[in-house]
């Protein structure tokens, strides 16, 4: 009798395709853990500060009111008063929005058909989305997150604009512009220059969906209500921005690629000649993009040129103004890929790169917390109640305070205190760059239990610039001084 053959089975071996899958993941799974724990450690710092100054008004007359005196758009404020009244205004929860804008920008490309991209080319976009964002200072509690996600939603709605004219496409892409500049008024040479891209691609055609223009009358609007306010911080813009030079102009551009620095560009390149030198194109791996999604892409640039001639009215630049030009310029560098040799090749170089980039930084996040050189004022606010102080003198000492009003500047002073239900009296004191606080902070200080914070910048147009602060030095003060260096905080209680 014969005995039945026996069957082996093997485990199969995990291809590479997989084992691709494997360590995308793992490298995803590691930013977020490196973002939510910065995120949940780190103190808020100024910026933030304001938000939840703004977020936190029991009317909303007075939440509007606060809207229109700072100089951003509405639009994340109106968020967030939203978020903190059901999540609180807890440090991480304050964040939280940011963190899932960042998700849902990375996420866009991915779950939208992007004309004229493969889908490789849209998870690898993706990704690079998701990674540029980086771990650490840009995940804070201010519009940027929520205007990448916008601003990348605008520029793959664009894309299918730019693919197939209609109404109901201009009319999704007016709407997510519109809300981007509601969000960030800089957000306006973006729209811009895409309407510029559309109307000399299409002419005819893109007249004809002229009633989409529509949907920029309300934020044309909001822009006219809060325009009194932008002007006079505009004529200050000078002050604290430096003049815009060539060094400045590549230290912008090479932001828009990767935050990190110079070293990203360089990498990218590297990726790109490696990919030539390793043989020829094969036609049947992925399509070559058509003149659309190049013209796409091409929009971040004139948008831009058209920043940057801004700029040179005196209006002032910061490189995160410019971040709705970031997703078009990682889609040029996409496209790049796609129409040249070993496609697949270089575009996982890319994602690699971008992904790998963070890896240090998430590690740094997820280790013990250390101190680290923020402007911020939470620690004080923390070191002064567990002094039981009564009264604060809040000096923010910058260059824009003197247009503030005192009853915000006071509002934002005791933000940390109201959070921890420790009322205080805060009292503003606006100085101007040839008074000395040293001298001015004690003849105001007064209570039962005196204290002041000074946020101070040395290298600015301020009080502190001429007269460093020396309190913490004088007798009968306790103090503490955060941010060593010459931007920083010295808090101090009487006696």
């Amino acid at each position: 009798m014969t005995e039945p053959a026996l069957a082996f089975t093997f485990p199969r071996r995990p291809t590479p395709r997989r084992g691709l899958v494997a360590v995308l993941t793992l490298l995803v799974l590691l930013i977020a853990a490196g973002r939510i724990r910065f995120a949940l450690t780190e103190p808020l710092w100024f910026d933030e500060t304001f938000t939840l100054a703004i977020t936190g008004q029991e009317t909303w007359a007075g939440f509007l009111r606060e809207c229109w005196r700072d100089p951003g758009g509405p639009a994340y404020y109106l968020l967030a008063r939203l978020w903190t009244g059901l999540f609180g205004t807890g440090d991480l929860a304050v964040r939280a929005p940011s963190l899932i804008a960042v998700a849902v920008a990375g996420a866009l490309p991915m779950l939208i058909k992007v004309p004229g991209l493969s889908r490789p080319a849209r998870i690898g976009w993706g990704l690079m989305i998701y990674a540029w964002w980086g771990v650490g200072f840009f995940l804070d509690a201010r519009c940027y997150a929520l205007l990448l996600a916008i601003s990348t939603g605008q520029l793959i709605a664009f894309a299918r604009l730019m693919q197939t004219p209609g109404l109901r496409r201009a009319l999704i892409w007016a709407g997510l512009a519109a809300l981007a500049i509601v969000t960030h008024y800089y957000a306006l040479f973006f729209g811009l220059a895409q309407g510029l891209i559309y109307l000399a691609l299409w002419r005819l055609s893109a007249v004809r969906t002229w009633p989409a223009a529509l949907a920029f009358a309300p934020a044309f609007a909001e822009i006219a209500w809060h325009a009194p306010q932008l002007k006079r911080f505009s004529a200050l813009g000078k002050v604290w921005h430096p003049d815009l030079t060539a060094a400045g102009v590549v230290q912008v551009a090479t932001f828009l690629v990767n935050p990190i620095g110079p070293l990203a560009l360089a990498g990218a390149a590297l990726v790109l000649i490696l990919a030539r030198l390793a043989g020829r194109r094969d036609d049947a791996e992925l399509e070559v993009p058509p003149a659309a999604i190049w013209l796409t892409a091409g929009s971040g640039v004139l948008a831009f040129a058209l920043v940057l001639a801004f700029a040179l009215t005196g209006s002032g630049l910061s490189p995160r103004y410019l971040i709705p030009a970031a997703p078009a310029l990682m889609l040029g560098l996409v496209l790049i890929v796609q129409a040249g040799p070993r496609p697949s090749l270089a575009l996982g170089g890319l994602v690699f790169l971008w992904l790998g980039l963070q890896v240090s930084p998430a590690l740094d996040g997820l280790g013990p917390r250390r101190p680290l050189p923020r402007y911020e004022f939470e620690t004080a606010s923390e070191f002064l109640m567990a002094k039981g102080v009564t009264d604060v003198v809040f000096l923010w000492d910058h260059e824009v305070t003197p247009i503030i009003p005192p009853d915000t500047i006071a509002r934002v002073g005791g933000v940390f205190f109201q959070r921890a239900g420790r009322p205080v009296r805060v009292t503003p004191l606006v100085v101007t760059p040839d008074q000395d606080p040293n001298r001015l902070i004690p003849q105001a200080a007064s209570g039962a239990r005196p204290s002041f914070i000074w946020l101070y910048n040395q290298d600015g147009h301020t009080a502190a610039h001429r007269f460093p602060p020396t309190l913490d030095k004088a007798p009968g003060w306790s103090c503490q001084r955060t941010a060593p260096g010459p931007a920083g905080v010295l808090a101090c209680v009487k006696g």
